[in-house]
């Protein structure tokens, strides 16, 4: 994709326009365009990483979408352009030091994140902000193992950034380990 740049004045115009939308679909709006049918991709299954920094082990992770996520469904990022790909209505499957932990629904776009707050992880100021439904999480009571997954799959799962997975995966992952 191409890349623009604009004025502070206008990324600020834009962030405030921008709730359950991208920047792109706020400019399209404004262009009076319509999202072409061949851009229309389907949900999908993607698999989620928590960065060193984030939660400090496998145990931190599920308190917290056992917890917060499974409560209000909000999900604060750093790290935005991992989730601008990551299709509204698909399951997420969210790992820890290659062990996967539980799964949601993520409902909408990535959002620009408006505040200042930072994470108390990584120090680093949100950039943005995906939504989850609350009913969607489920936190598995025996982790799985990415060594195990990729035996199943005949694959190697990446831990370092998201990695779309089929519905075939999933299904196979689930009829492996049921929830």
């Amino acid at each position: 994709m191409p890349t623009i740049h604009i004025d502070e004045q206008v990324m600020a115009e834009l962030k405030q326009r921008a709730i359950d939308k991208t920047p792109n679909d706020v400019i399209r709006q404004l262009l009076d365009l319509t999202q072409p049918e061949a851009q229309s991709p389907q949900p999908g299954v993607y698999l989620i990483p928590h960065s060193p920094k984030e939660f400090y082990d496998v145990d931190a992770l599920k308190k917290w979408l056992s917890g917060e996520l499974s409560k209000n469904g909000k999900y604060s990022v750093a790290s935005s352009h991992y989730w601008a790909n990551v299709i509204p209505d698909s399951i997420c499957l969210f790992h820890k030091n290659k062990t996967i932990v539980g799964e949601g629904k993520m409902i909408g776009r990535l959002m620009v994140y408006i505040g200042n707050e930072v994470s108390p992880d990584t120090g680093i100021r949100y950039a943005g902000e995906v939504h989850f439904e609350p009913a969607s999480i489920n936190v598995y009571a025996k982790p799985i193992p990415f060594k195990e997954v990729e035996k199943l799959l005949g694959k190697k799962l990446t831990f370092r950034g998201i990695q779309k997975l089929t519905q075939k995966d999933y299904a196979i992952i689930h009829k492996a380990y049921p929830i």
